[in-house]
């Protein structure tokens, strides 16, 4: 399960269109990452913008010393409690995290980076020589700002959405490009904030542009279920080194794990979803959801 990362937004944060359960307790955090790691799930995303999700991590750490993740997790310029210079912000992150450094720190959209990546350059390149951190990444959406970040060669890692709609149409050349320098590629929205899940006439507001395309997207799929083939799309993209998805629950963990031992008959599922042209490609953007 190398090629897992498991997300934290759940854990620190009420978060989901689906999760009508909240934050798990400390006792069910726990059973969730003692599995994953278990599991072989050695890598956790985060960001100083989720609550109180490095505390609880940290916490974890202190209870189960031996069962260290590697840490990625996203600058915050509102976070008024951390310290402004950016090398005591990531040795106070570490700290709280309880690790002894950063797999990867991130500017957490493309509108930080832009505005930050010139003015803390110099600390994160500082960190990075340090061995405090060990990538600089940035999370993304859009192609566009995938083009713009691949201009500067201090980016290690992008992170950027890849699902069943924001699929290959939408990303391969983008892809293709980034592994050619060497960019390291993490994707998210695996099942677009539990949208593929939804029925489909419940649907409200502008998200009545999704119902033709899950519609379709049930009509391909047929008899297999949508979370197998949801995981397995995007682990079946050899240009991505790794899938970072979340759960609100052990058996939820249990369930996608399975999954993606689910093989047999997906190609032809697959490239029936390489066809999909999403066309309204503003509403691959949660931000943009109005219900």
């Amino acid at each position: 399960m190398k090629k897992i990362i498991l997300g934290t937004v759940q854990f620190g944060l009420d978060y989901g269109i689906n999760n009508n359960l909240g934050k798990p307790s400390f006792n069910d955090f726990c059973k969730i990452l003692n599995f994953a790691y278990s599991n072989g799930i050695k890598f956790l995303d985060s960001a100083e913008s989720y609550g109180n999700c490095h505390e609880r991590i940290g916490k974890y750490h202190f209870t189960y010393p031996l069962n260290k993740f590697n840490i990625i997790t996203k600058f915050s310029p509102d976070r008024e409690d951390l310290p402004k210079n950016m090398v005591e912000r990531v040795k106070k992150n570490i700290e709280i995290l309880k690790v002894k450094n950063l797999y990867c720190y991130m500017f957490h959209s493309f509108f930080d980076f832009n505005s930050l990546f010139s003015k803390y350059k110099d600390e994160l390149l500082l960190l990075k020589k340090n061995k405090l951190i060990k990538k600089i990444g940035v999370s993304i959406h859009s192609n566009h700002e995938i083009n713009e970040v691949l201009k500067y060669k201090e980016i290690d890692l992008i992170q950027v959405p890849y699902n069943l709609l924001d699929n290959i149409k939408k990303r391969n050349k983008t892809f293709l490009k980034a592994k050619e320098m060497g960019i390291e590629i993490h994707t998210r929205s695996v099942f677009l904030q539990g949208l593929f899940f939804k029925e489909i006439n419940s649907l409200r507001g502008n998200m009545r542009v999704f119902k033709k395309y899950l519609q379709n997207l049930n009509n391909i799929i047929l008899d297999n279920n949508m979370d197998d083939v949801a995981l397995n799309y995007a682990f079946d993209n050899k240009s991505i080194d790794a899938v970072l998805f979340g759960v609100d629950n052990l058996n939820h963990l249990r369930t996608n794990l399975k999954s993606l031992l689910i093989k047999n008959g997906l190609d032809n599922i697959f490239s029936k979803i390489n066809e999909i042209n999403f066309e309204e490609e503003s509403m691959l953007n949660p931000v943009n959801w109005t219900k």
